[in-house]
């Protein structure tokens, strides 16, 4: 089953540049949705283009009725 979880608040693009100069650690990090907070486990970032803060993470949800799903998600 595919679910899509509406991100209304998020990281700001300083603190995504930290994850990716640091792949190999895994980073938390809260998320705001319209139907409340959601912490995700993000096991691994890639930024898409050199002038574009476009970012694609990967890894699990770590709260909510959805914990331990995975997922994937572009960020801007």
């Amino acid at each position: 089953m595919t679910s899509v979880i509406a991100v209304t608040a998020g990281p700001a693009a300083a603190d995504l540049l930290k994850a990716v100069a640091h792949p190999k650690d895994r980073w938390t990090t809260l998320f705001g949705t319209p139907g409340g907070t959601v912490a995700a486990q993000i096991e691994q970032i890639e930024q898409l283009g050199i002038d574009q803060a476009v970012f694609v993470l990967w890894g699990h949800l770590a709260s909510s009725k959805f914990r331990g799903a995975f997922f994937t998600a572009s960020y801007q």
